[in-house]
């Protein structure tokens, strides 16, 4: 006769469950337009930050990325790709990555 092992089968749950650790609730979310006017690559000044997230998403159907982010003289600088000559308006949203 074959012996089941019920144990296996039961699933344990811890007792306590951690809660997700989110950025710094301080901070607030800055948002930037950012025309393209028939051209493959943008440039905006997105202002001074410590480390900043940036994410972006376009009008129409084109594949955008972040081609760089620097910073010169405290002042932080996003240049944004196109895949090919692209008309219209990109949305950025900028968030300080500190925890």
């Amino acid at each position: 006769m074959a012996r089941i092992d019920l144990n296996r089968f039961r699933k344990i749950y811890p007792q306590m469950k951690r809660s997700p650790v989110y950025f710094n609730q301080t901070n607030e979310i800055q948002t930037f337009s950012l025309t393209f006017a028939g051209s493959v690559s943008e440039t905006i000044q997105i202002g001074t930050f410590t480390s900043p997230v940036v994410v972006i998403a376009g009008e129409d159907n084109v594949n955008l990325w972040i081609a760089s982010i620097s910073q010169a003289n405290s002042v932080w600088s996003v240049t944004i790709n196109a895949s090919s000559n692209y008309t219209g308006d990109v949305h950025l949203h900028v968030h300080e990555a500190t925890s």
